[in-house]
């Protein structure tokens, strides 16, 4: 008769880690890895998109903190950039959906018109300041198209993966974006944007 094969875990007393315990460790270490590497770009992405320092912070922990509960359905884990970043748009757009809902609401109430948005920071240079207020005037998908496309640099293909459309979409909105913002910005600023 064979004699069963002894296995060691943590805790007992041969000691070792258990597989679930490595696993987790080394899921641990890789969340802080994608931690460390990209949430300062991801902060400066919402804030490009949403114009706020603060709420732009907020929405890429709770990108973060989406990527790390759902870090077990990911197929690729070398690719988890491209899950956060796609979070991270989604909960920009999410957020400006319910700004504009709730700002009509209390317009609504109130019986007057919502109130003008702050300028743009009084050092920014008055070419900036009109390009951010065109970008942001944008619909939201125009939006982020056009933030992935000339902040974050990314090509075609991976917009359209960022926000789950095809890559026609992707120029679609993008053609509709740059015909948007060379109508408020003038023929200055259109041969930037090609």
């Amino acid at each position: 008769m064979m004699k069963p094969i002894e296995v060691e875990h943590q805790g007992t007393p041969g000691g070792g880690a258990s597989l679930l315990e490595r696993t987790n460790a080394e899921r641990d270490e890789q969340v802080a890895a994608l931690f460390d590497r990209h949430y300062v770009p991801m902060c400066r992405l919402a804030f490009v998109i949403l114009g706020d320092h603060a709420l732009a912070e907020e929405i890429v922990m709770e990108g973060l903190l989406k990527t790390f509960a759902g870090w077990g359905r990911l197929r690729e884990i070398d690719r988890a950039d491209a899950y956060l970043r796609r979070a991270v748009v989604n909960l920009c757009r999410s957020r400006i959906r319910r700004k504009m809902i709730e700002a009509r609401v209390h317009a609504e109430a109130r019986g007057r018109a919502p109130r003008a948005k702050p300028d743009w920071d009084p050092e920014s240079h008055e070419t900036n300041r009109l390009v951010m207020e065109a970008v942001r005037a944008l619909p939201e998908r125009q939006r982020a198209a056009v933030v992935l496309r000339y902040y974050d640099d990314l090509s075609e293909s991976q917009i359209a993966e960022v926000l789950d459309c095809s890559v026609g979409t992707v120029k679609s909105q993008l053609s509709k974006a740059r015909s948007k913002l060379e109508a408020t910005l003038g023929h200055t600023m259109s041969g930037g944007m090609s």
